[in-house]
């Protein structure tokens, strides 16, 4: 699905990286397999050769944890913690089959390691919930076609443990940890859908592409603001307040609005340096921002045009008579879950005698 924000976090290595880690968390977890707890001298052999295994699995972890995360070091660790105990709970149940073989163990730590993080990653990244839904199919339909071509070859997704090969061993579970996958990413996908169409877009987590997260009070952002013909356009916005499923903002235009004043207050350019591009004029009627259509921050609001918004200016609330806010009705929020858009895009223009219409981008795609 064509997305114009996609998560920044991308590594061409990451495969690589992760078979090399894989190797390296085999080889550690080998001898503790082999040896065992026996004996004070092996405990304490075995306890530091999982240490270093939590030691190679967080690199990987932190590799695929979205910025904001990255310097929690408690988190990450956790999850290095988690991600060892599944790869050591695996090769314990699958040891008779394993046996010494390298390649089949170093194949079935991989397995595991690429399908935890993989979950990891749907969990941190997977913020449109109809675009990870649409993930998990396809993941479905591969695993449905891997597992066909596995039943018509002859073998089975369910070996036994005494009869299995290290061939069929290896097969089910790359199958099992593609249908893991699968199924974390549909369930992710349909707790997210279901709050996203009851109550909007959630502040947690961040919106793809986003480096500064949530919007602060006073902050200045540049943000897709819906008007009442559902049309949109990216304009800066100033952030008033919070609430758990939208943000309370004062749009900024650079039509001439000197002819009302009373609604709008005048932006000189020299106190908005680094934010807007000429003089502006901010909206003082608030309007309602899901989380999802605030796109990157510009930086704050300049003290005296705070000071004004705080003492003298009239700072209304939409008006009652207008209706309800746009962008919030149930199409609105199934299109947005989608990482798309209601209605026509203000930014559209027509040129041509036959009407074709070419989208103006105002910023670099995400």
């Amino acid at each position: 699905m064509r997305s114009k924000r996609l998560a920044p976090e991308y590594l061409a290595g990451a495969p690589l990286s992760v078979g090399i880690g894989s190797w390296v968390m085999w080889v550690l977890s080998f001898p503790v397999l082999r040896v065992g707890f026996s004996g004070t001298r092996n405990t304490w052999a075995c306890v530091a050769l999982l240490v270093l295994c939590v030691l190679v699995a967080r690199p990987m972890v932190r590799m695929v944890a979205p910025a904001r995360l990255k310097e929690h070091r408690l988190l990450v660790a956790g999850r290095a913690v988690g991600l060892c105990c599944v790869v050591a709970a695996v090769m314990t149940s699958l040891d008779p089959q394993i046996g010494d073989h390298p390649m089949a163990g170093v194949t079935v730590v991989y397995a595991t390691t690429a399908a935890v993080l993989g979950l990891m990653r749907i969990v941190d990244h997977g913020y449109f919930p109809l675009v990870l839904l649409r993930t998990a199919l396809g993941k479905a339909l591969a695993a449905v076609v891997v597992g066909y071509w596995i039943h018509h070859a002859g073998g089975t997704l369910v070996p036994d443990p005494d009869d299995a090969t290290a061939g069929a061993v290896l097969l089910a579970v790359l199958w099992w940890s593609l249908v893991a996958l699968s199924a974390g990413c549909a369930v992710v996908a349909a707790v997210r859908l279901e709050r996203w169409l009851r109550t909007g877009p959630p502040a947690r987590p961040a919106p793809p592409g986003v480096t500064s997260w949530p919007p602060a009070v006073g902050d200045v952002w540049w943000a897709e603001l819906t008007h009442d013909d559902n049309s949109h356009k990216e304009r800066p916005v100033v952030v008033l307040e919070r609430a758990p499923d939208f943000v309370r903002v004062l749009g900024v235009t650079s039509v001439d609005k000197s002819g009302r004043r009373r609604g709008y207050l005048k932006l000189r350019l020299s106190e908005w340096e680094g934010m807007l591009t000429k003089d502006g004029w901010l909206n003082l009627q608030i309007a309602h921002i899901p989380y999802c259509d605030f796109l990157w921050r510009r930086g704050e609001c300049p003290d005296p045009v705070w000071d004004v918004l705080g003492t003298r200016a009239e700072v209304r609330e939409r008006s009652a008579k207008a209706g309800p806010a746009p962008g919030f009705t149930f199409r609105h929020r199934l299109w947005s879950a989608m990482n798309a858009h209601v209605g026509r895009d203000a930014r559209t223009v027509r040129v041509g005698v036959a009407g074709r219409v070419r989208r103006v981008w105002t910023r670099e795609r995400v």
